[in-house]
């Protein structure tokens, strides 16, 4: 156990840092989780995420920006829809950007999106800013709370009732996945055909 948490402490901030430059939530959330056991610093552990995500949606931004439109131009589907995309994300950047830093697995492809607009550098890094901090914050404290929820199982139930939660919460959540999330997937798809 105790290699277990050193090795938590000499990497843990650096693959916070390189999740959310990807995409992030789930590393995010387990180091949030293990600051609550006290494996990692919490102030830490929430700048790391905030700089990590920050400077992964100005690269993603300057990425749409360099080719974004040669991406576009080659894929019929979002050349057909890129104009009303541009306005709406112009028009109502301020929000755009704080609702895509929420929907997982949208983030990259909204950073790129972003560069292909008209929206320009300094407006969406300034918004980024203020973006990426309360995203930290707002994912942390979720982190947080699971790793608190987490350890008290743990303490009361041992590794067994540990597990059998963790299961039981997956299941659920596939559950609501395969019930709501991949209905809506599909359906969506069936209407482009």
């Amino acid at each position: 156990m105790e290699w277990a948490q050193q090795f938590v402490e000499q990497y843990g901030y650096w693959a916070v840092f390189l999740w959310t430059f990807i995409e992030g939530e789930t590393v995010f959330i387990a180091a949030a989780a293990l600051a609550a056991a006290g494996m990692l610093e919490p102030w830490k552990v929430i700048v790391v995420a905030a700089i990590g995500a920050y400077i992964g949606h100005l690269a993603f931004f300057a990425l749409g920006h360099w080719r974004g439109m040669a991406i576009i131009n080659s894929v019929p589907f979002l050349k057909r829809h890129y104009a009303k995309a541009n306005t709406v994300l112009d028009r109502y950047a301020h929000w755009s950007i704080f609702i895509f830093q929420y929907l997982y697995g949208t983030r990259l492809v909204a950073a790129i999106l972003f560069g292909c607009s008209t929206i320009s550098f300094s407006r969406f890094a300034l918004l980024q800013i203020i973006n990426c901090i309360t995203w930290a914050l707002v994912i942390y404290a979720v982190g947080h709370l699971l790793g608190i929820a987490g350890m008290a199982i743990l303490h009361r139930f041992g590794i067994t009732g540990l597990i059998i939660v963790l299961s039981v919460a997956a299941v659920i959540g596939l559950w609501i996945y395969f019930r709501y999330g991949h209905h809506h997937v599909r359906k969506h798809i069936d209407q482009k055909d």
